[in-house]
């Protein structure tokens, strides 16, 4: 079996975050990782730094279906389907937390990947997300 493809790349994260009745928060995230790339599927790993705590951040990258996964200080699972209900999981001190996501846009191709989702949470839409990531190979 031959070893994936590793390339470092600088990455930027734009991120939305809609909540009913509150204002719009935005991230604007610039940092560098690695794509991975697993035979034909890529894969995109970084550090995240949320609320103090650092996390790895994987995305499975794709055209109809993604996937992003938190590790460490935070751990989330958070699949993607074209125009599908997928089910993910979030861990909280409390325990964890099945979370939906309703996917109403997808989009990959090399260098650039946009999802747009609701997050819903007991069935309730707990808001609305735009996350769109670029990245270039590192010099």
């Amino acid at each position: 079996m031959s070893q994936p493809l590793k390339k470092q790349v600088n990455i930027r994260l734009l991120s939305t975050i809609s909540h009913p009745d509150v204002e719009k928060e935005m991230f604007d995230i610039q940092t560098t990782g690695e794509l991975i790339l697993k035979g034909a599927q890529p894969y995109l790993v970084y550090e995240e730094v949320q609320d103090e705590k650092n996390s790895r951040t994987t995305v499975k990258l794709g055209g109809k279906t993604a996937l992003i996964m938190r590790t460490g200080g935070v751990k989330m699972r958070l699949p993607f389907a074209s125009g599908e209900l997928q089910t993910g999981s979030y861990d909280t001190v409390y325990g964890v937390i099945i979370i939906t996501t309703n996917t109403k846009h997808l989009h990959f191709e090399d260098g650039h990947f946009q999802v747009e989702y609701e997050l819903l949470i007991s069935d309730e839409v707990a808001g609305t997300y735009t996350l769109e990531l670029t990245y270039t190979e590192a010099n």
